[in-house]
């Protein structure tokens, strides 16, 4: 078996090559010839040997990699029919070259060690106290995430922006040993700079501030916004920055997570990024819709435990090995009422499976009645595609709610390619009018709620680091089906024959961008 070494070596090689033909090509064409005229049949050839070895090792790395079908065919026509934006956009988005051995400085001791510690905070739910459906999930979860599961555990759900932005601020204003923080966007503006300054003022107060920022996320973060805070002496840290995009290999894999964990006894999650944009003030997006859940309980140190791990990584150090590790897991006394259980899964490059990807399809497969699912993009893969469909086709009511704008043109209208397909079945398409929504939530026969970072596509399933509540509680999810019934009424309905009526152009741009998903 040809081990990561080889395929390191051939992917630095098929980049020389690469190198040397643009290189040369450009020379050609900077001279017009002269510099290499006596030479320039030979050096014709030359290039255009570089360029096919190059392109042709690409292939062979693309079909050895035994990626799925779909995704392997898209980069094949890619290299084939756009040879040098191709090998470009390879380099970008393809293949992550040291993807094993970035990702393997997250310590799987490390995690393996918190989640046995937590799994020790509190007894095991009974299954018989529980659904089928629950009890399923749960499972699951235990194996290919190993996520506790916790019952001491409170929560409340924002679907106001401002108030959920406001809960994080005062939270963080009543916090005495330590704020973590774990962002993918975050904008120097009115909002942005509202957390800087709350933040800087605990950090006066003596309060331990760590903040993850992803790089690419934030590549427009003015650096005075990143000093201010370097100065104020919080640790404001990177995840996987980026120094030369093109040859880069940690551009692909980035931290998609909105995560704050505020002295270990209080923790919030959602899709809420930080920026005016996100609380309603951007002209073209107005109203932002997105969800975002506080949790109390045993829940906070599942999470807490989560960016332990992700600070291992970006910064070498093991907070375990503190002295003072209590403030960081304290011990939770208080019983919640109600208890609600719950488990937390992450999944990302540094994950052996697919958790979040395998609780959405568990799920749906899993339904009985009902399914209502909120997302700002639906991008699927031919499981995901196949299990909505077998879900209808069996008799549960599947009702899916996404922008009536787009947030990202191909995106939108890779989206917009799946729905004529669930539609067929009898999958109910509503699009939402107010705003801009960007909640991204599953409700299953009101037994089970998902809730986090991850957006039904393929780049959160298979690339980015994300984070999902698997809330079993159906008091909950029933205050979680109001909320979405109230979205329905800032929404409209898709008729099935009405957009089976729209033009060639739609379509059109539906197929290309759809052809192109794999490689978003």
């Amino acid at each position: 078996m040809i081990g990561n070494k080889f395929w390191d070596s051939l992917a630095l090689l098929i980049i020389l090559l690469f190198s040397l033909a643009l290189i040369a090509s450009l020379i050609q064409l900077i001279s017009g010839g002269a510099i290499l005229e006596t030479f320039s049949r030979l050096t014709l050839k030359v290039i255009n040997i570089l360029f096919a070895v190059s392109i042709l090792l690409m292939i062979i790395i693309v079909v050895m990699e035994n990626s799925s079908p779909a995704n392997t065919m898209a980069w094949l026509l890619v290299l084939i029919f756009l040879p040098v934006v191709g090998f470009i956009l390879y380099l970008f988005f393809g293949r992550n070259w040291r993807k094993r051995r970035i990702f393997g400085k997250k310590s799987k001791s490390d995690i393996q060690f918190l989640n046995q510690y937590l799994q020790s905070l509190s007894p095991k739910y009974e299954q018989s106290e529980t659904t089928w459906l629950a009890s399923h999930l749960n499972r699951l979860l235990e194996n290919n995430a190993k996520a506790v599961l916790s019952q001491n555990n409170a929560l409340q759900i924002y679907a106001d922006t401002p108030q959920a932005f406001n809960a994080i601020l005062e939270s963080i204003r009543q916090a005495r040993q330590h704020v973590h923080l774990e962002y993918f966007s975050i904008a120097n503006d009115e909002t942005g700079n509202r957390l800087k300054e709350a933040l800087i003022q605990k950090a006066a107060q003596g309060v331990q501030i760590r903040f993850i920022y992803d790089d690419v996320g934030c590549w427009n973060l003015a650096r005075s916004f990143k000093t201010q805070l370097r100065k104020a002496g919080i640790e404001f840290l990177p995840f996987s920055p980026v120094w030369v995009p093109f040859l880069n290999s940690r551009l692909n894999y980035r931290n998609h997570r909105k995560l704050v964990v505020v002295d270990g006894r209080e923790a919030f999650l959602g899709g809420l990024n930080i920026g005016d944009r996100y609380l309603g003030k951007h002209h073209y997006f107005g109203y932002w819709r997105d969800s975002l859940v506080a949790f109390q309980g045993e829940a906070v140190l599942s999470l807490q435990a989560i960016f332990m791990a992700d600070w291992h990584f970006v910064s070498g150090k093991n907070l375990l090995q503190a002295h003072d590790i209590d403030q960081y897991l304290p011990e939770v006394r208080e019983q919640c009422q109600p208890q609600v259980p719950l488990q937390i899964a992450a999944s990302g490059p540094d994950s052996d499976q697919a958790s979040i990807l395998q609780l959405y399809f568990a799920a749906i497969t899993s339904a009985r009645q009902s399914i209502d699912i909120s997302s700002p993009y639906l991008v699927l893969n031919e499981s995901l595609l196949m299990a909505l469909k077998t879900a209808a086709i069996g008799g549960a009511r599947i009702r899916i709610l996404i922008p009536s704008k787009a947030d990202h043109f191909m995106v939108y209208w890779a989206s917009r390619s799946y729905l004529a397909e669930l539609l067929e079945v009898g999958i109910q398409i509503w699009e939402y009018h107010k705003g801009f929504i960007h909640a991204k939530q599953m409700i299953v026969d009101n037994e089970v709620l998902l809730i986090g970072t991850a957006n039904m596509d393929l780049r959160s399933f298979n690339h980015n680091l994300e984070l999902t509540a698997a809330i079993y509680d159906k008091s909950i999810c029933l205050e979680a089906t109001a909320v979405f019934e109230q979205d329905l009424l800032d929404s409209s309905h898709l008729d099935k024959d009405r957009f089976a009526a729209r033009s060639v152009i739609q379509k059109s741009k539906e197929s290309l961008c759809r052809l192109v998903s794999p490689l978003l």
